[in-house]
């Protein structure tokens, strides 16, 4: 790679300037450098580990330029579960995402394996924390940095990333005590998110409207949000989050559904708000199995 780089030059339409570390400083720190000595309106962090495919940076900045609070732009990838089939190329794909062109959605956090951020959002908070070392946590932590400056998360749905998860941490030495240090210092400083389950049984339109309203501020706080509906009623619609889950579950199970769903997950409920005393009075009786806090809607 290092190799490969030094062989890069520039044109008269593109300038380059490549910057060489002779160690491992760390994704922040090697990030920051680049930042500090660009002056174009956008700069974009790419890890090694990723497949871009065709038109993929101009839709990001397509994206960027047309709402002014989105400061922090990733493309749609299978980092947010969007993966494609054997029988399938990459291209063939991501020519799938390109008619929602200009198109995109909220989001808690970018993620730094390809993260589009407008130079006016550097101007205005500064760089990557340093203090995440090596790597993790350091893009969720200049997420947040950006969303307390007015600006949005947000992913392009126009275009496609492939990202080959992990493989750019994989040598690493005590990586995974590297995350747990790192998620320590993040929850420090900014709290642990939650993830908050929400059961409606019942449709009432005035209680709808509060419940939006309690969902968009628990995602603007960080939380992940799951909603749990039947299938035959009306749906609770909140606005468009990457982070809120809607599950439109069978109405002649619901109940069992709803409570199968609940405690079969491997990573845990926080909070579960529940409509239905009878099946709040179940998950009270099966806390031990479950752990979450459960309360009324």
């Amino acid at each position: 790679m290092k190799d490969y780089l030094s062989t890069l030059t520039g044109n008269d339409k593109i300038d380059i300037e490549v910057l060489i570390n002779d160690t491992n400083e760390g994704f922040a720190k090697g990030m920051n450098k680049g930042m500090k000595v660009s002056n174009s309106p956008y700069v974009c962090l790419l890890n090694n580990d990723i497949l871009v495919t065709d038109g993929w940076l101009e839709e990001m900045i397509k994206v960027a330029e047309a709402d002014s609070e989105a400061g922090i732009v990733n493309p749609s990838s299978n980092n947010f579960g969007l993966r494609f089939g054997k029988d399938t190329t990459l291209e063939e794909f991501a020519r799938t995402f390109r008619s929602q062109t200009g198109k995109w959605i909220e989001m808690e956090s970018g993620i730094g394996f390809c993260m589009l951020i407008k130079k006016e959002v550097v101007n205005k908070i500064g760089y990557l924390d340093e203090n995440y070392g090596l790597a993790f946590f350091e893009d969720r932590d200049y997420s947040r940095r950006a969303k307390l400056a007015g600006y949005k998360c947000v992913m392009a749905k126009g275009c496609y990333v492939y990202h080959l998860e992990g493989q750019s941490v994989k040598l690493l030495k005590d990586k995974d005590d590297l995350f747990r240090k790192n998620a320590e210092i993040f929850y420090r400083k900014w709290g642990k998110p939650q993830r908050i389950g929400y059961i409606i049984t019942q449709r009432n339109e005035d209680k709808f409207e509060q419940l939006r309203k309690h969902i968009k501020d628990q995602v603007q706080a960080g939380n992940r949000i799951w909603i749990f509906q039947k299938d035959n009623s009306g749906e609770l619609k909140p606005y468009e989050h990457l982070d809120v889950m809607s599950n439109r579950l069978p109405a002649g199970f619901f109940k069992l559904s709803a409570f199968w769903n609940i405690v079969k997950k491997k990573k845990k409920f926080d909070r579960l708000y529940v409509d239905d005393a009878g099946l709040r009075n179940l998950f009270e009786f099966f806390r031990w199995l479950h752990k979450a806090r459960v309360m009324e809607e």
